[in-house]
């Protein structure tokens, strides 16, 4: 979910006010405002100068107990969600509230509590709509006692789902939140299915948004490749970027019929033989199933998408992985799990694990396939700097010294302070129960080399 208005800029102005806070006197101190009274003021606030004015009371608290951090993660979401719009049911309209513009159309079905389906339509140039996944999933949907959103693109190209790039970010920072406030669903388990050319967006959404998903399952669409020269649609060689290293923590039904005339059967066979040789390299991860059948051509198949939706609801979504691994394809897509990424490193692969016992988390970032040598070693470290590792007591010890080792050099030490504004930041950015945390550390400067001069 994108920032409110009123939060962008008001660290600066915090950090002008601070000192004069920090240094009242210890009864006036203890007349303070509680955290709890701080969050509660901040987030209703109607005007921008009273928002302004509460956030550098925030920003300037003292560090939060542990104790508490609970109940405040509890109440800042339930007050973000409770000033977010809400969404209708059965075949709806989106407007923009701040332009007062139509921005797109969405349908919805079923009255389950067990989690929501995002479902995406197939088409390409001039065809598809919200209609057709409605059609084809709302039956099986429903029956396993979930609900179903169905958006349509902003725009009927070939991509749809990706093209432009305004309807992925209108479903992912908008229309999946409203829903998921106005129905109260379990974050945990969200889905995300699509025939076609939903089947293409279910790749890539989910991969791209593994953190938002807990599953997904692709019909008859597949992931974009790179053809062989001179095999176009025969052969693939590849995956685009973006794709398969974020599907670590992702489980992905996919289903493809060989003799599918608008689907090249190649795609996917060579997207699933690649995500079978990963989890071959490490079996906790790159969860799939493949179903391959001959014969159906670009149709469903023959039992329906329900065996497909029943294996994808099995699922729940695990925020906080102990390793994570993500190739960035989105400059603003900033967090992934527990890593928040200012400046993502575009085609890279950053592989992040936790080490409980140790208390420890260690992350390589392989540079981008298309970078060159030089290049390359001069902007490393302007995107590594940027890089950080939100935390809480599911990851590690917060009572006890972390550190934190980038491509092996140590680049934290110490014990992570709770800070309210950083559990505010994190409710406001996501409006996730799951993904709000109190402690959130930077990688620091790059340590100094032998030959440094330092």
């Amino acid at each position: 979910m994108r920032l409110s208005r009123g939060l962008l800029g008001l660290t600066a102005a915090a950090a002008l006010c601070a000192g004069g806070i920090v240094g009242r006197s210890s009864s006036a101190a203890s007349a303070a405002p509680s955290p709890k009274r701080l969050v509660e003021t901040y987030l209703k606030a109607k005007k921008d100068k009273d928002r302004a004015k509460a956030w550098e009371a925030i920003a300037a608290a003292p560090a939060l107990a542990a104790d508490d951090v609970p109940a405040l993660a509890a109440r800042a979401v339930a007050l973000v969600r409770k000033r977010g719009r809400r969404i209708g049911s059965g075949r709806e309209e989106w407007f923009d509230e701040d332009e007062d513009g139509w921005r797109g159309l969405y349908l919805t079905s079923g009255k389950g509590k067990k989690g929501l389906v995002l479902g995406l339509h197939g088409g390409g140039a001039g065809s598809g709509d919200a209609g057709q996944a409605s059609s084809a999933f709302s039956g099986a949907i429903s029956g396993l006692g979930l609900r179903g959103l169905y958006p349509q693109v902003l725009r009927k190209t070939e991509y749809g789902w990706t093209d432009p790039p305004d309807t992925e970010r209108w479903i992912i920072e908008e229309l999946i939140p409203a829903a998921i406030r106005t129905w109260n669903v379990d974050p945990d388990r969200v889905y995300v299915t699509g025939h076609s050319m939903g089947g293409y967006g279910t790749w890539t959404y989910g991969a791209i948004h593994a953190d938002r998903f807990a599953a997904g399952a692709a019909f008859a669409g597949a992931p974009t490749v790179y053809w062989v020269p001179g095999r176009k649609d025969q052969e693939a060689e590849a995956v685009i970027d973006g794709i398969l290293p974020n599907l670590y923590n992702l489980p992905l039904f996919v289903y493809q019929s060989l003799d599918d005339p608008n689907v090249p059967a190649a795609a996917n066979v060579k997207a699933c033989a690649r995500l079978a040789e990963l989890h071959e390299s490490d079996a906790d991860g790159w969860r799939f199933v493949y179903e391959e059948v001959d014969g159906r051509r670009h149709a469903f198949p023959e039992k329906g998408p329900r065996p497909g939706l029943e294996w994808m609801a099995a699922h729940v979504r695990d925020p906080r992985p102990t390793t994570i691994r993500w190739q960035p394809s989105r400059d603003w897509k900033k967090r992934f799990y527990w890593l928040r990424w200012e400046t993502p490193w575009i085609g890279c692969v950053l592989v992040a694990t936790v080490d409980r016992e140790a208390n420890t988390i260690d992350a390589a970032i392989t540079k981008p396939r298309t970078a060159t040598p030089q290049r390359t070693e001069s902007l490393r470290e302007s995107f590594v700097s940027t890089l950080e590792f939100s935390l809480d007591e599911q990851l590690v010890d917060l009572a006890r010294e972390v550190v934190i080792r980038v491509d092996g050099a140590e680049r934290y030490r110490g014990v992570p302070t709770l800070s309210l504004a950083t559990l505010v930041r994190t409710a406001e950015e996501r409006e996730d129960p799951r993904y709000v945390f109190a402690a959130q550390v930077g990688v620091g400067p790059a340590p100094a080399t032998a030959d440094s001069g330092e």
